[in-house]
């Protein structure tokens, strides 16, 4: 009998294979569209500290020193572009997610893990810091599945009742970055979910439980999980800044000493 899993893994990989792949200047021209995007979002944000409630697109315009018509388009142009970015990547969490099978996940689960860290890395690309979309969300992709993987295979078992609240609280985000184009606050999940900010951050320390950061992972278990998650004191931003750039100084030493 076919199996289920594998069908829809070979429709999946039909359906993306059917999106082009983006120039270097479409790559910055989208990701630029995007960054006007999200700067009018983290503006509604602050606004509606500011107002306590949901500014109104006048309010919003207003504060933008733009039209009503105008903040739409720059948002649709936003919303467009990243969507282009997202589906030209996908065949990257394909390849990213391949390389950690057989770790207690479907691979479907793997790649949808990676498609958040796709999602995630490309809210966070600058255009103007010279890298690749493709090597810089490679980073996000990896590290929201190593970071599945861990959470997967915790040394401490959570109650029944605790994994269901979590479901809940991840499948919210999962809604709410899709609807608001980036990645939601505590606050908004908490409200989508009406219950106190407080009590989601509680819930997402819960799930923080130990790991052993001595697993193994990659297709020839070549890595230790400790070796790729963030480091202490610092963002995973400025972490695969310094990984890029290390990069960069190993190619430019292997042509200074041939």
């Amino acid at each position: 009998m076919p199996n289920p899993t594998t069908d829809l893994v070979h429709s999946y990989l039909k359906e993306i294979g059917r999106y082009p792949l983006l120039t270097p200047e479409q790559e910055i021209t989208n990701a630029r569209a995007l960054q006007q995007m999200m700067a009018i979002e983290e503006q509604r944000s602050n606004l509606a500290l500011q107002l306590n409630r949901e500014p109104t697109a006048r309010e919003l315009a207003t504060s933008l020193g733009q039209s009503e018509a105008e903040v739409q388009s720059i948002i649709q142009q936003g919303q467009k572009a990243k969507e282009k970015m997202v589906t030209a990547n996908l065949r990257l969490v394909v390849s990213v997610a391949k390389k950690y099978q057989n770790h207690n996940l479907e691979f479907l689960d793997l790649i949808q893990e990676g498609a958040l860290g796709l999602q995630k890395g490309i809210e966070k690309f600058d255009p103007n810091r010279g890298y690749k979309l493709s090597t810089y969300v490679y980073w996000w992709i990896k590290q929201s599945i190593t970071r599945a993987i861990g959470e997967k295979s915790r040394t401490i078992r959570l109650p029944i009742h605790i994994n269901e609240k979590l479901n809940k609280i991840r499948r919210v985000q999962q809604q709410l970055s899709q609807s608001l184009g980036r990645t939601p606050v505590v606050a908004e999940i908490a409200k989508s979910l009406n219950v106190l900010p407080n009590q989601i951050r509680e819930y997402l320390q819960v799930s923080r439980a130990p790991v052993s950061l001595l697993m193994r992972v990659g297709d020839e278990r070549e890595t230790e999980l400790a070796d790729i998650l963030p480091m202490d004191g610092i963002s995973l931003d400025e972490q695969i800044a310094l990984e890029l750039l290390h990069q960069d100084l190993s190619k430019l030493l292997a042509l200074l000493n041939p």
